[in-house]
């Protein structure tokens, strides 16, 4: 297939593009052109996104105002049966398989998803917050969405459900847990530092105090996952990684996920950079 002549990277960017706010545009009858091409509108907000889509695949994709578009050709052809078999956009089970870089995760969340965020204040002025990510896939079924999100968690080692909706065809995915919503930040975290604008969707702390200014009565609390890192825990994590163990094996030592360690490393190493600073 035409799409193995691109990188695991590029094919992910692109099949979550089309899966997501993308589309195979159509060959008319009588039409001129012998293959199809891709379009994808965007608001100017969204201008910097599009740009560093462009920036992946800069042999298929250039924009042309506020459209994120390709020429016609062959790819688009040959992905287009994939995707809309009878003329409806669906899920293409059939390409999952080049979908397993962190890369179509990002590009799904970014395109189609939202970090929820649910609130409760007491008496003490204290705000807490909750965090859950949605994936809005609603326009397609109930029986593709299953198996897709399916795969997505034993892929990505999340854990999406389904939840109802008044649009489309009624579902969309979302997280359900505190846990779960940070798992999956751990994985998309690492991007915010080329999507910086983002930061309010990747870097859940940057959320935090993104809420904290925008509620300056309050003290903004997050709430605390079902399975907290102890403080032996921590300092076990600092003493291995100064002593040069890798992530994964410090990840089985404390039974642990890898992006769970990566994404707890990173919160102790900005605390203690904030100390250092006082």
């Amino acid at each position: 297939m035409l799409i193995d002549t691109l990188s695991k990277a590029q094919q992910a960017v692109l099949l979550a593009s089309i899966l997501a706010d993308g589309e195979i545009t159509k060959c008319y009858p009588n039409s001129r052109r012998k293959n199809n091409s891709y379009r994808e509108h965007f608001g100017e907000t969204q201008r910097f996104y599009r740009e560093w889509k462009q920036r992946q695949l800069p042999d298929l994709w250039y924009i042309r105002q506020n459209n994120l578009v390709s020429k016609s050709l062959p790819i688009m052809t040959e992905l287009y049966p994939y995707f809309y078999p009878h003329h409806k956009k669906v899920i293409p089970f059939e390409l999952l398989s080049r979908c397993a870089h962190p890369l179509f995760l990002l590009t799904l969340y970014l395109d189609d998803g939202s970090l929820m965020i649910s609130k409760r204040t007491n008496q003490n002025n204290l705000l807490y917050v909750t965090p859950s990510i949605a994936l809005y896939l609603q326009s397609f079924s109930k029986e593709e969405l299953i198996p897709f999100y399916d795969w997505l968690n034993q892929t990505f080692h999340l854990n999406f459900r389904l939840s109802q909706t008044s649009t489309g065809c009624g579902y969309f995915l979302k997280t359900t847990r505190v846990t779960d919503a940070l798992t999956f930040l751990e994985q998309v975290a690492p991007y915010t530092d080329v999507l910086p604008n983002f930061a309010y969707k990747l870097d859940w702390e940057a959320r935090l105090c993104q809420l904290q200014h925008e509620n300056p009565q309050y003290h903004v609390l997050p709430s605390n996952p079902s399975h907290p890192y102890t403080l032996e825990e921590c300092t076990t994590l600092l003493e291995l990684k100064a002593n040069g163990w890798t992530t994964q094996a410090i990840a089985e030592k404390l039974n642990r996920t890898y992006w769970s360690v990566t994404y707890k490393f990173g919160q102790l190493k900005k605390a203690m950079e904030r100390v250092h600073d006082l």
